[in-house]
Formats: C-alpha cells, sequence, structure tokens
C-alpha cells in the first residue's frame, strides 16, 4: 500500500456499486499474499513492519463477536515471554531469539 497523497472520497453512490469488487480484489490479494508467506517462519521485522490484532469474544450461541476488554491483561502476559528472552540474552551476551514484540496500540483504539 502506498501513501495517498491526493485523493477525493467516491459519493456513497457510486462507492456502495464498487464495494462488492473491493472486496473480492481485497479478497484476493489476502489470499495470494498468505499462500506465498504461509511458511515463513522466523523472518527479522523491519522498522514500521507491525501486524493489527484485537482480542474478539465469541458467543457461539447467540452467533455474536464483541471486542474483549481484557487487553491489557493479554498483553502483560504477552510480554513476559519477552521480557524472559531478553534478561536471559543479557547475561549470557546472545542475542534474544524473540518471535514477537508485543506492544499495545497507538491510542488504544481511539
Amino acid at each position: 500500500m502506498g501513501l495517498l497523497v491526493l485523493g477525493t472520497p467516491l459519493p456513497w453512490d457510486k462507492a456502495k456499486r464498487l464495494a462488492y469488487e473491493v472486496r473480492r480484489h481485497g479478497i484476493e490479494q489476502f489470499l495470494h499474499i498468505w499462500h506465498n508467506m504461509k511458511d515463513r517462519q522466523k523472518d527479522q521485522l523491519l522498522w514500521g513492519d507491525e501486524i493489527e490484532y484485537m482480542l474478539i469474544s465469541l458467543d457461539h450461541t447467540r452467533r455474536t463477536a464483541r471486542l474483549l476488554q481484557r487487553g491489557d491483561e493479554m498483553l502483560a502476559k504477552l510480554q513476559v515471554e519477552e521480557t524472559e528472552a531478553l534478561a536471559l540474552a543479557e547475561s549470557t551476551g546472545e542475542r534474544p531469539a524473540l518471535e514477537a514484540l508485543w506492544r499495545p496500540e497507538f491510542g488504544r483504539f481511539m
């Protein structure tokens, strides 16, 4: 995705007519990227690389999904492994073996 420098949003009636095609192309693009990258492991992320995530609570009986309000608690658990790996690396002088760095979303979904 590139930087959108100049653009004008489409009026709703035109955007609505194109919604199916936009969804279809988005799904195709996602599947293409996933197929090409699904077997990659432990790539070094570069500055600015990130994966967006959100925690969802699913109620299968009511067929509903809600944003889980335990993000801080879950984030702390995920960061424990990171902290332990960094401490071990510091004591041994080796490079830390981290699969991910877990950071909160800026502004916490402002």
